[in-house]
């Protein structure tokens, strides 16, 4: 993969160089030596097309961060450090994934299990869940906000993770229902869950958490800030994993894709 990554770079290099006349006339470049630049570089991306595919993904990549990374570091330390929050994994890890999701989001279902394993496959990292819950429709019961506060009522009795994941592995339409049938389920305090859900620290959080993700530009869900990286959608174990070992890159091992 390195080796791969390589070739690209001195492709890249190499087409901006052919490409551009100002490096020409800088460099002074003979029509005939420009001319088997060219054609190398053609060569090469006939042979290797989707090497342009990774640069225009690239390319995304860095005009999204650009555009959102100001409101990510306004809000960084709130999002990775506090204290109140939900944390899965490892609470000492020396990454963190702070994730936007609602528990009736499809996308964020279907992705749960490869974000999941990269927690487990990793070891060394934080995942802190932040309820995003956009789904609700005016004159519906809105369901999804009320799962987020019921998931973290159910951290006041010391057990987010088992409800989180319940919640997030339900099958069907997520009802309010549900939300206490799974509570009782795993043991916890259905009343006390009720209460709890209203208690002004847990509302104000929900309520946070979507003036953040909003503000930041999270249009949908899921969500993930990655260090310096942002992921918007459900783009699987692979990306994830990329956007830790970038996140790592100059202070551990960096890890490789199955």
């Amino acid at each position: 993969m390195k080796i791969f990554g390589q070739k690209i770079t001195t492709v890249l290099v190499a087409i901006g160089f052919a490409i551009s006349p100002a490096s020409a006339q800088e460099q002074k470049v003979d029509p005939a030596e420009r001319e088997k630049i060219e054609r190398v570089v053609q060569d090469y991306l006939m042979e290797n097309p989707e090497i342009i595919a990774i640069a225009i993904r690239e390319l995304q990549r860095r005009q999204q961060v650009a555009q959102m990374g100001p409101a990510i570091q306004m809000y960084r330390d709130y999002l990775e450090k506090d204290p109140e929050a939900p944390v899965i994994g490892n609470p000492n890890g020396d990454v963190t994934i702070v994730e936007f999701f609602d528990y009736r989001c499809g996308f964020c279902r279907r992705h749960f299990p490869e974000v999941m394993r990269l927690v487990r496959d990793d070891g060394n990292i934080r995942l802190i869940p932040r309820q995003f819950p956009i789904l609700d429709r005016q004159g519906q019961t809105p369901v999804s906000y009320l799962a987020s506060r019921a998931a973290l009522a159910a951290q006041k009795q010391g057990k987010f993770e088992e409800y989180h994941i319940a919640l997030m592995t339900s099958e069907g339409s997520l009802t309010e229902d549900q939300l206490y049938t799974i509570a009782a389920r795993l043991g916890l305090n259905v009343e006390q869950l009720k209460a709890d859900m209203n208690d002004r620290l847990v509302v104000k959080s929900v309520q946070n958490t979507l003036a953040i993700g909003k503000d930041i530009g999270f249009e949908g869900t899921p969500g993930y800030i990655i260090g310096d990286d942002v992921v918007t959608g459900a783009e699987g174990y692979g990306r994830l994993l990329e956007a830790v070992n970038r996140a790592r890159a100059n202070s551990g091992p960096i890890a490789s894709a199955e």
